[in-house]
């Protein structure tokens, strides 16, 4: 960058819109790649990577339940243990 060469490159309109067109093609082919898998998965009944998150986050928090309520079982009204 500290080459005049380079300063002067970038300065040139015609070479920041062919940078520019560039990120947006390479955004647009990204978008379009990811809409396809996720119709192909939709079509194979596959769950996407947010629904596995979401299972991912449930079962955490039946796990947290089941051991709040393991633990309440565990101690009489009184607050002695019955282990």
């Amino acid at each position: 960058m500290q080459d005049p060469r380079v300063a002067k490159l970038v300065q040139d309109p015609r070479v920041t819109n062919g940078i520019l067109g560039a990120m947006k093609l390479r955004a647009d082919v990204q978008r379009g790649v990811e809409q396809c898998a996720q119709q192909v998965a939709k079509s194979l009944h596959l769950a996407s990577e947010a629904e596995v998150q979401e299972l991912r986050r449930a079962v955490a928090r039946l796990e947290q339940e089941l051991e709040r309520t393991r633990n309440q079982r565990r101690e009489a009204p009184d607050g002695r243990s019955l282990s």
